[in-house]
């Protein structure tokens, strides 16, 4: 194009600047010259151009060197890592594999690459394996874990596994990339770790099962023990005071009978006061005397009345060492169906001296119970412990309510003071042996713990419930049969 113009510029100047015709070889002398003109440039484009293509050959080149170098270099670091390496397309086939993992499955390269897990693994591994593939695949997330593996001898091992998803340039998934090795040996050690440290445990936990099985046994002691001193203690108080008893009952109930026939004979004599007067004025002062001197009258008005209350006291000491004898039931040493209100009643007057002491009231709401199967003894232990800790937890003016009640199946006892409440730091703790908030020398720490043990002995249950500021509840739960 450029040729054109210039032609048709020259034929122009030459046809209207200087108007005379040109000759046919004028023009073609031209055309050489601009040919030879057009020519020489080219030469020097093209000149340019293959210094150009030659440059950017000797680039690529350089960048082919390069990118084998870094080809040889990822080759060979890939083959000598101790891991096993290898890649799959979508379809699952080995697109390439090191022969780390060659060696490990025990087969030769080409008979790894174009081939699937199937061709190597068992069907359930190789489909454990593909179906793995696919979920990196579809989230595009890395995929670890320590997994069972079997080896070509058949052998179980455990192998550590990272998967990585490849993408193109569109992140359409094109396969994946994966690196394991053998942890065998370290999971095998872990577990070693493991199994010791459970046989630790179980010793630990054995041993601690065999200090709460001591401490048990010791709180069994000191119960048998306080029972066998409560039972000669209420024997020998009962041997002690039954025998005078009996006499000054006795004696009491004659000497009201007596009394009766004395104060009838002396209204008698009263009768003959103005005979003896007249007859002997002097007797008559003397016995007037001595009759104002003792309140004759207030004396006979009152003597009956004097030996009741006696014959009364006598009654309540006792209905005490009856309490006593009920309370501990040192003859019955076998399960017995019995009424649990009359241990409760037989408690009860047994604490009131200490809950009297210390100024807290013991209000009894007993409802009714069928007989209860059970070992009496005990249980009224378990009744004096509670109400014990609640007259102590009640405090100056508190009060204790013991209530009982049934469901046709569980017979409830439930002790109820107005103190201030457990402290729930130490709710799990009150039924340990030996543990007690009261200071030294004032408890062992055993009733709660023997308590728990003797319901727990009968098939039963203690709930305890407490408020702070509001007091606590302790509801023992028996079975009503056997």
């Amino acid at each position: 194009m450029q040729f054109l113009k210039r032609f048709n510029l020259l034929a122009d100047a030459f046809t209207h600047r200087h108007a005379f015709f040109i000759s046919i070889e004028s023009i073609l002398a031209v055309v050489v010259i601009i040919a030879v003109v057009y020519a020489v440039r080219l030469s020097r484009s093209q000149a340019i151009l293959q210094r150009k293509l030659e440059l950017e050959l000797a680039d690529r080149r350089k960048a082919e060197a390069k990118f084998r170098e870094s080809e040889a270099f990822y080759h060979s670091l890939v083959e000598s890592l101790p891991q096993n390496v290898l890649r799959k397309d979508a379809d699952g086939k080995f697109i390439f594999a090191n022969q780390r993992f060659c060696d490990t499955i025990g087969k030769p390269r080409e008979q790894v690459v174009n081939h699937t897990d199937s061709a190597l693994y068992p069907a359930a591994l190789a489909e454990k394996f593909r179906q793995d593939d696919l979920a990196v695949m579809t989230s595009g997330r890395i995929f670890h874990t320590v997994e069972e593996n079997i080896s070509p001898h058949g052998e179980k091992v455990y192998v550590e596994v990272t998967k990585i998803p490849l993408r193109d340039g569109n992140q359409k998934a094109l396969g994946i990339q994966c690196i394991f090795w053998d942890v065998t040996e370290r999971v095998v050690a872990e577990q070693r770790l493991n199994e010791q440290n459970r046989l630790l445990e179980e010793t630990a936990r054995s041993e601690r099962e065999a200090h709460q099985a001591l401490k048990k046994a010791q709180s069994h002691l000191v119960q048998s023990e306080k029972l066998a001193s409560l039972g000669q203690t209420v024997a020998g108080v009962a041997h002690e005071i039954n025998n005078p008893l009996a006499f000054v009952s006795n004696n009491v109930a004659v000497l009201q009978r007596d009394m009766r026939g004395i104060c009838e004979i002396l209204t008698l004599y009263r009768k003959a006061e103005d005979a003896i007067a007249k007859e002997q004025p002097e007797l008559m002062v003397g016995i007037k005397e001595a009759a104002e001197q003792m309140d004759l009258e207030y004396t006979l008005a009152n003597c009956q009345d004097l030996l009741t209350r006696s014959r009364d006291g006598l009654s309540r000491i006792q209905q005490i060492v009856k309490d006593l004898r009920d309370f501990a039931r040192l003859d019955e040493s076998d399960l017995h169906e019995v009424d649990l209100n009359a241990g409760i009643e037989s408690t009860v007057n047994i604490i009131k001296g200490q809950a009297k002491k210390r100024q807290v009231e013991i209000v009894l709401e007993l409802g009714d119970l069928p007989p209860v199967a059970c070992f009496p003894a005990k249980i009224n232990q378990v009744v004096m412990n509670l109400i014990s800790n609640a007259i102590d937890a009640a405090g100056e003016n508190g009060r204790v309510t013991v209530r009982s009640m049934h469901d046709g199946y569980t017979a409830r006892i439930q002790v109820e003071d107005t103190g201030r409440g457990i402290d729930p730091a130490i709710r799990d703790r009150i039924f340990d042996p030996f543990f007690t908030t009261k200071a030294p020398g004032a408890g062992t720490g055993l009733g709660l713990s023997i308590s728990y043990g003797i319901v727990q002995d009968h098939g039963g249950w203690i709930e305890v419930a407490s408020e702070a500021g509001k007091g606590t509840s302790f509801t023992v739960n028996l079975p009503i049969q056997a």
